[in-house]
């Protein structure tokens, strides 16, 4: 997101199920270690669902140091500790009709209503800037994510085979191809 983009979406409040209250707001520069200890926490049998790139600490750096993109909007979802609890993004190329979206939520927020928190702010972010359609790619086995993004008006375009994940080593497995207007009719 540009600096612009970011006033006219500034840091919200959000409350989870348990009560708790959350900052949902851009990614900025300087999150990359944060952003690096979230990425970390994600245990090794969960990596298979969030893997669009390496969860490593230098990943996040190079994430962080995109934060003021034109062309991806990146929000956190931050405890009043300031640690990372989740975070959700979507990106595309200049031009496109079409942008990747991706989300990931260390497990301790799952099941709390973290999740469609930040997918919903994000989908705010996307009616006014971005492509006009939004695509994911869920592996089938990812029940609780399936049936959020349905929730939140995603559909099932396709059903195809992911590849072997060889940054992760975890074989092939069916998922799901989906899209949402961005714009809801």
């Amino acid at each position: 997101m540009t600096p612009e983009q970011q006033k006219r979406f500034p840091p919200a409040p959000a409350t989870l199920k348990d009560g708790t209250t959350v900052t949902l707001r851009p990614l900025l520069p300087d999150d990359g270690e944060r952003l690096g200890d979230f990425y970390e926490s994600i245990p090794r049998t969960d990596i298979r669902f969030y893997c669009p790139h390496p969860l490593t600490r230098e990943k996040a750096r190079e994430n962080a140091g995109k934060a003021l993109s034109p062309c991806e909007a990146v929000l956190v979802m931050e405890t009043a500790g300031g640690e990372i609890g989740g975070y959700a993004w979507f990106r595309w190329q200049e031009g496109a009709g079409l942008s990747h979206f991706g989300i990931c939520v260390r497990r301790g927020f799952q099941e709390n209503g973290a999740g469609g928190a930040l997918m919903a702010r994000l989908l705010e972010l996307a009616q006014e800037i971005g492509p006009p359609v939004m695509a994911l790619t869920v592996q089938k086995a990812n029940t609780r994510a399936v049936a959020l993004y349905m929730k939140m008006g995603f559909r099932i375009v396709r059903e195809q085979m992911r590849g072997p994940m060889a940054i992760a080593g975890f074989p092939p497995e069916p998922e799901y191809y989906m899209e949402r207007a961005a714009t809801p009719p």
